[in-house]
């Protein structure tokens, strides 16, 4: 179950404290609470992807043990492989950077193009569940087939991911 991102920028703003409520009714300061409360947004997304991501290596990990000790070792290079693209995808989603632009930046970045960044990570959510389910049919036993079925499905989460680039600079 995904929560909404509206009810989660909502919380963000329910918890501001009593600074950043006041800082809210300075007109000038509005601006850096509300960037600063898209940019927690964003690094919750990505931490939800992220831990995500580790659960799932954690049960690839476990499955691995379970082969060595069946002695299923072809499988077990197979798995591996997976962990460790999946290792590579988590450093990406852990350090992405994030729309924000510079004070001396030539490129701005409105809260429009914040909000389609925020919207775009979500939907990496699902994208990222579709691999994940194919976990359970590895465990079942059919280990080959969807090995491949979800380092593809990983693989095309990524290339979704590094393609966030593209929606920051509004190429998408």
């Amino acid at each position: 179950m995904q929560p909404d991102l509206n009810n989660l920028k909502n919380k963000i703003k329910d918890n501001r404290d009593f600074i950043d409520r006041i800082a809210v009714g300075i007109p000038a300061f509005k601006g850096y609470v509300e960037k600063s409360e898209n940019y927690d947004a964003d690094s919750m997304i990505r931490g939800f992807i992220a831990d995500k991501m580790l659960s799932l290596k954690k049960t690839l990990n476990t499955l691995a043990g379970d082969l060595v000790r069946k002695t299923k070792l072809d499988s077990v290079q197979d798995l591996e492989s997976l962990s460790t693209l999946l290792e590579g995808i988590l450093k990406k989603v852990q350090y992405a950077d994030y729309g924000n632009s510079g004070s001396f930046s030539k490129i701005k970045f409105t809260d429009e193009d914040q909000n389609r960044l925020l919207e775009y990570d979500w939907r990496l959510i699902s994208s990222f569940d579709e691999a994940a389910k194919l976990l359970s049919d590895i465990e079942s036993g059919n280990i080959s087939d969807n090995i491949d079925a979800m380092k593809a499905k990983l693989r095309e989460f990524e290339k979704n991911f590094d393609d966030r680039k593209y929606v920051i600079l509004e190429v998408i």
